[in-house]
């Protein structure tokens, strides 16, 4: 690593010098390393683990042009950076007021940045535990919780106060908020509502959606490594979410994966149907490959074309067609297209669906007032963040429906700009 060339288009999102940190690695100044990440990532440790990684596409070589992986040097910088025996204490925030609704990773990234700045920042939660999808809908194999919990107690030592159990709404109004002493409210909540599919059998016995697989596994007790003795599907028992043994998921997304790979570790025979080739760059290679190696079957370049049920109205298979690339009209456009007479069907027990995800709607519904998106994402000022309400802001997959994570923390670092933005310039009038 002592000379590093970085391509062109090698940037990440939140704006860290990756050079710089990377340097500092090769030097062995771990902790000027994590530093470095630090000046502008609240959760090293996190997206060491599950970031998408966009600053790989271009790559960064080494003197013997072996590409580097950014990702795990990352991790590697956030778990060994740490400086042993740093006494923390919580910082005292005599600013603003703010309100942040969600405590996923737009939310957590801009509570840290807003207390950083000087403000009083409380997080509102709706659910038991802080962390948003980070806790509910990542699989302790690519997210352990410790690491988690980790960060969100990082954040809270800055003088962010979390406050879980608490949904906005139902809990406490909206615009409640500004009357307990509140000056602004930032919307954080998410896209964690399952994104319907119109496939013939979708309501059929045995079909779930990916968001409600991970909860459960999640809840029932994150599930780890694969287990080698076949135990570690005892805990999951759960008379109203029966599988079955053989699972198909259906999906191209981090989800999908994740969604295959916590089956396995359940005992189950999984299949993965992806419309995507086995390339795709919506999961890290590595990760597709530990899935192989896992026992998932992947059936890449296939697109499902009903679910098919038995006399008892349950999942008894699925039937799919093989995809290629071609240029159907000539045009110079490859594009994916079903491959003539290449049906094919996959029995199966149960089917989970994970294609997508719609923004949470239940704050919208308790809040009328706000301006709400064809495509149900909350309406914001693209140059200041706010929606159609004075002094509410809104950040995230809520925005820009489901994020890929690196992308929801440098909205919440915006965010976070231009409310402190808001309030300077409420201060010049």
């Amino acid at each position: 690593m002592q000379s590093l060339s970085l391509g062109h288009k090698c940037q990440c999102p939140l704006g860290i010098d990756i050079l710089a940190f990377l340097r500092f690695l090769s030097e062995n100044r771990v902790v000027q390393a994590l530093a470095k990440i630090h000046e502008h990532n609240p959760l090293p440790a996190i997206c060491g683990r599950i970031c998408t990684a966009p600053c790989e596409t271009a790559g960064v070589r080494d003197q013997e042009n072996a590409f580097l992986s950014i990702r795990a040097l990352e991790r590697y910088a956030a778990d060994f950076g740490k400086p042993r025996f740093a006494i923390k204490k919580t910082v005292a925030r005599t600013g603003k007021k703010v309100a942040i609704i969600g405590s996923g990773p737009a939310g957590l990234s801009a509570a840290a940045d807003l207390a950083q700045g000087g403000y009083r920042v409380t997080v509102f939660e709706a659910l038991d535990h802080p962390g948003g999808i980070l806790h509910y809908g990542i699989p302790a194999f690519r997210l352990p919780p410790k690491i988690l919990d980790e960060a969100i107690q990082e954040i809270k030592l800055l003088g962010v106060e979390i406050k879980t159990s608490c949904y906005a709404g139902k809990t406490f109004a909206l615009t409640d908020l500004f009357i307990q002493g509140f000056e602004a409210i930032l919307l954080a909540t998410g896209a964690g509502i399952p994104q319907l599919q119109d496939i013939d059998g979708a309501n059929l016995g045995g079909v779930y959606y990916g968001e409600e697989l991970l909860m459960r596994v999640n809840l029932a007790g994150r599930v780890g490594p694969v287990s080698r003795d076949r135990q570690s599907s005892l805990f999951f028992q759960d008379n109203n979410f029966q599988l079955g043994n053989r699972v198909v998921v259906l999906g191209s997304s981090f989800m999908a994966l994740d969604c295959a790979r916590a089956a396995v570790r359940l005992d189950k025979q999984v299949t993965w149907v992806s419309p995507q080739p086995s390339d795709d760059k919506k999961n890290l290679p590595e990760e597709i490959a530990y899935a192989e190696k896992e026992g998932v079957c992947i059936e890449a370049l296939a697109r499902p074309l009903a679910i098919m049920g038995n006399d008892q109205h349950c999942v008894r298979a699925i039937q799919c067609v093989r995809l290629d690339y071609a240029d159907e009209h000539a045009q110079g456009e490859w594009e994916l297209i079903p491959v003539p007479d290449s049906g094919f069907t996959i029995e199966a027990d149960s089917v989970i669906i994970a294609m997508g995800q719609e923004p949470n709607s239940l704050i919208r519904r308790d809040t009328p007032q706000l301006k709400i998106n064809k495509n149900g994402t909350i309406w914001i000022n693209p140059g200041n963040s706010m929606t159609s309400l004075a002094g509410v802001f809104a950040c995230g997959s809520v925005v820009i429906h489901a994020s890929p994570l690196v992308e929801a923390i440098a909205l919440g670092k915006k965010a976070a700009i231009d409310i402190e933005k808001y309030f300077n310039n409420s201060r010049a009038h």
